[in-house]
């Protein structure tokens, strides 16, 4: 009993040194206005990896298309991504200075009617644009060379290309609105009886075309001073390195063990991290995403997906191997009982009823197996896919698709990736066996 106490008391010291920090980060209006967008627009980026699968799986088959010929077809999927994920950096601007807004009215930061979210929204989407080039090379179809045009914003930047640019607008922007509309002199005052929304757009009028100065300004200056476009600048010192960081293997390590500490102390770890990663993981997708419809060579290894796919089994931490593990080897009634009703949730990776009913929150018999089997798994799967012997990730598939299922919607369908996640599905159930069998132990001495 004495061990056990010294156990969990190492577990509290440790959760009172994280949760204060996990909690911040989980709670902060930036990082939450961020990931908040992200989760608005999954729909939409479901949609649009559906008919990328499609396209990929229905649309080119040549077994089907010799009885019948749907190529033709695939022009939908085209549609689809540029409607949906050829535009995401539009949707998340206007969203993160929308929901960033919306924060400060709810805090009573400041009135509704001095600062109104849908100005926001609109605000941060045109100083987005506005800080997008004026003068774009393109490639006219069936051309051998580019061209210069104007009047023209190009879908690698409203897609995943300009996420940081529509980010850095969305947040400064938002800032700078709330601070000069709360300055009563740059309101417009008007006459009682004016409908709400004229009054709301005449106080917000002044501060919105000064934020609109101020940016435009500085993005000639910028453009002047230095010959390069923001997004340009942007993508070299930012996006570009957080990449290539998220691509590297320590990045990748670095970023699953912080997922999967949050969540043992009962934090939702891919919210909190999320709203760092997102935008380097989704242009990382986007890039593997046009490449494989281009039918060029696919360039990036870590993307969401792929992460997903080799360390969701039932949700994070691998949890339905943990239940098969429970089922094996489990002495303990209530560890059993809550298994067989968090079954059929964690097929579809919803995993709250295991985490907070066994719980493996705060668990310290299951700590060392929830931390490291993704760790473990990724380690495996990493150099497999480098070498080529395993597919990258060319699709988005939905988040409640079962395991192994996944690796093959998210890989258009290849087998080794799938043989490979059986193999590790499997291995993982052995690794958590003796901790599983620890925790009878554990019960005895309860008892």
């Amino acid at each position: 009993m004495l061990k056990e106490g010294n156990t969990m008391s190492f577990s509290d010291r440790i959760s009172n040194m994280l949760m204060p920090l996990a909690s911040k980060m989980a709670n902060q209006r930036h990082l939450v206005a961020m990931r908040d967008s992200f989760i608005d627009i999954m729909p939409i980026i479901m949609a649009s990896s559906l008919f990328t699968l499609l396209n990929a799986v229905v649309f080119t088959n040549e077994t089907l298309n010799r009885y019948v010929n749907l190529t033709q077809l695939t022009e939908i999927g085209s549609m689809v991504n540029n409607g949906t994920m050829g535009i995401m950096t539009i949707f998340i601007t206007f969203l993160i200075g929308y929901r960033l807004s919306s924060h400060y009215i709810n805090a009573g930061v400041i009135q509704r009617k001095d600062f109104n979210e849908l100005h926001a929204g609109i605000l941060s989407l045109a100083l987005a644009l506005i800080m997008f080039p004026l003068i774009n090379e393109v490639t006219p179809v069936d051309a051998t060379s580019s061209v210069q045009v104007s009047g023209v914003y190009l879908q690698s930047l409203t897609s995943s290309g300009g996420l940081f640019v529509g980010i850095i607008a969305a947040l400064l922007g938002t800032e700078l609105l709330l601070r000069l509309s709360k300055n009563e002199k740059l309101r417009i005052k008007m006459p009682e009886g004016v409908p709400p929304a004229v009054a709301n757009s005449f106080n917000s009028l002044i501060p919105e075309i000064l934020v609109i100065i101020i940016f435009s300004v500085c993005t000639f200056l910028f453009l002047h001073l230095t010959g390069q476009t923001v997004p340009e600048i942007i993508q070299s010192i930012i996006s570009t390195p957080l990449q290539y960081a998220m691509e590297s293997p320590l990045g990748l390590v670095i970023v699953q063990l912080f997922t999967q500490v949050f969540w043992f102390f009962g934090l939702h770890g891919q919210n909190i991290v999320s709203s760092v990663t997102s935008p380097p993981m989704l242009t990382a997708i986007q890039q593997n995403i046009d490449a494989f419809t281009a039918g060029d060579a696919v360039p990036n290894i870590v993307t969401n997906p792929w992460i997903g796919m080799y360390t969701l089994f039932g949700g994070t931490g691998a949890i339905l191997p943990l239940l098969i593990a429970i089922f094996l080897v489990s002495k303990r009634k209530d560890y059993k009982d809550i298994a067989k009703i968090s079954l059929l949730p964690s097929f579809f990776n919803i995993s709250e009823p295991v985490m907070f009913g066994i719980p493996v929150v705060m668990n310290p018999f299951l700590v060392i197996p929830f931390i490291c089997v993704p760790l473990i798994n990724l380690a495996i799967a990493y150099p497999l896919t480098a070498l080529g012997l395993v597919a990258k990730s060319v699709v988005i598939p939905p988040w409640i698709l079962p395991p192994i299922l996944t690796t093959w919607v998210t890989t258009a369908g290849d087998i080794p990736a799938t043989i490979l996640t059986i193999a590790l599905f499997i291995l993982d159930i052995f690794l958590y066996m003796p901790f599983v069998m620890a925790s009878n132990k554990g019960l005895q001495k309860e008892i």
